[in-house]
């Protein structure tokens, strides 16, 4: 049985999507210089080393590290790997602080200087990686049957729309949490890497950076982490 989840996590995606802002594509130097070079900054150039451009987009990354910040006109993405043998990047024992510097450095002081409104969704991956036999033969079996014989591998994605209580009670609010699991097991490895990928639209659109509650939002995926994908994954693919 798997007792915590975050022994077997490797790394975190953090998103939020806005409604698409072309004004932003001539900021996106400003925004870089913003991140990268302000006092006591925790995505300071020591993290992302190199910087790459492409069309209507800036993403500053670590070749060493793989982790990195996207931004374009309607997104910000912060993709984090985590490696324990490394003595650069990010340890697990870093997730808390990864997350209360992105509240505050990114959506905090960077969104909400430069006017980014209309917030249309965020999103918080985490990323697991099971070296468990038991688990990866388990979910093939399980999941392909028992009459395709030799099936080895396995990709696969599937979602869940969870309604929010909070916005059910407002006027004129469809707010819905949506869950995507993408699952992939390779023939060649035996283990098997699942992302849980929760997700909250705002409908109508957050008009204010003010409005978005990070605290309650990464709350919130954790509990469906720790009480729903934790006792779906034992009570269906983990065999005493």
């Amino acid at each position: 049985m798997v007792q915590n989840l975050d022994d077997y996590l490797v790394g975190i995606v953090l998103g939020i999507r806005f409604r698409a802002n072309f004004s932003i594509e001539d900021k996106l130097g400003q925004i870089l210089d913003t991140i990268l070079y302000s006092k006591k900054s925790y995505f300071s150039p020591e993290v992302f080393s190199t910087v790459r451009g492409e069309v209507g987009k800036k993403i500053i990354f670590n070749q060493e590290t793989q982790d990195s910040l996207t931004i374009d006109n309607s997104n910000f993405i912060l993709e984090i790997n985590f490696n324990e043998d490394k003595k650069r990047g990010f340890k697990k024992s870093d997730l808390q602080g990864i997350l209360q510097k992105f509240d505050e450095q990114i959506i905090k002081e960077v969104m909400k200087s430069f006017k980014i409104c209309e917030i249309m969704r965020i999103g918080y991956i985490k990323r697991y990686l099971f070296p468990i036999h038991q688990l990866a033969e388990s979910f093939v079996n399980k999941t392909v049957g028992k009459n395709l014989d030799g099936v080895n591998d396995i990709n696969l994605r599937f979602s869940k729309k969870l309604p929010v209580v909070e916005a059910v009670i407002k006027k004129e609010v469809s707010d819905y949490d949506n869950v995507i699991f993408s699952i992939i097991k390779s023939a060649d490895r035996d283990e098997i890497f699942m992302a849980v990928d929760y997700q909250s639209y705002f409908d109508p659109f957050l008009q204010s950076i003010d409005a978005i509650q990070f605290d309650n939002f990464i709350n919130q995926a954790d509990i469906f982490n720790k009480n729903k994908y934790l006792t779906w994954l034992n009570e269906n693919y983990i065999e005493d």
